[in-house]
């Protein structure tokens, strides 16, 4: 299941599903109008969300679009906090180096996270 935000001028935008070959689209403002909507009641939506994916893929959905890329806006545009998993070790090592606090070597193998608040 793919699903994308598309810009319709208003500041979280409107959730999608997107086919798999990402030709086309179908909104679900019915179920849920934005994806944090659809976090915040995902055990609720998810299951309907996956069987609209299916219905999409298979051609048997009304109200279908064609996916515009250039449409697309940041998934999330307002999320609360999000947590990164690609933090550079270079430049956390760089970071604790200025700090005068040394590097743990576990760094070098052990994911790296971290979170950001999106205020």
């Amino acid at each position: 299941m793919k699903l994308a935000t598309l810009n319709n001028g208003r500041r979280d935008g409107e959730l999608v599903i997107v086919t798999k070959d990402l030709s086309r689209c179908v909104p679900v403002a019915d179920l849920c109008a934005t994806l944090q909507a659809a976090l915040d009641d995902w055990a609720h939506v998810a299951p309907e969300l996956v069987k609209r994916a299916a219905a999409l893929e298979a051609d048997s959905v009304k109200a279908v679009k064609t996916f515009d890329p250039r449409q697309a806006c940041s998934p999330l545009p307002r999320a609360y906090q999000w947590a990164d998993g690609s933090a550079y070790v270079t430049h956390v090592e760089l970071v604790r180096k200025a700090r005068g606090a040394k590097m743990p070597e576990r760094f070098w193998t052990d994911p790296l996270m971290y979170q950001g608040g999106s205020d």
